[in-house]
């Protein structure tokens, strides 16, 4: 079995997020867009706030850490108690669902989307599948 590595600092927030982690009461960035968009730095991030459609938030980089049963990455939660449809990116050149990080994908309002990291690319583009609730 791996032993785990200690998670990468940036700034004052380590990556990835450590299990548990939960921000409530989060705002989507206004205006939508990758560049932009507040970077998650919890496992659990709840968006009270999402003003209009697009408003946007990022998946945080993946990182080569690996957990106790062997996997790269931390799953990332985001539930979107917004009024409107959030996007959500990746880092850098992340994809997610196969989908350019450019584009990013859709968490309706009222919705719950589980982000999981399956290929972890050292200074490329990373993985990311998303799974939304019903």
């Amino acid at each position: 079995m791996p032993t785990p590595l200690s998670p990468p600092k940036i700034g004052a927030f380590v990556f990835p997020p450590a299990f548990g982690n939960y921000d409530s009461a989060l705002t989507a960035t206004a205006g939508g867009g990758q560049t932009n968009a507040l970077l998650m730095v919890s496992q659990f991030n709840r968006y009270s706030v999402v003003a209009s459609g697009n408003d946007s938030a990022k998946l945080p980089p993946q990182s080569p850490t690996i957990d106790t049963l062997g996997y790269v990455g931390i799953p990332i939660i985001v539930r979107n108690d917004g009024a409107n449809s959030m996007q959500v990116y990746g880092s850098g050149t992340d994809t997610i669902n196969g989908v350019a990080t450019a584009t990013g994908v859709a968490v309706p309002a009222g919705k719950t989307a589980m982000f999981f990291p399956l290929v972890y690319v050292q200074g490329g583009a990373s993985t990311w599948y998303m799974l939304l609730s019903a």
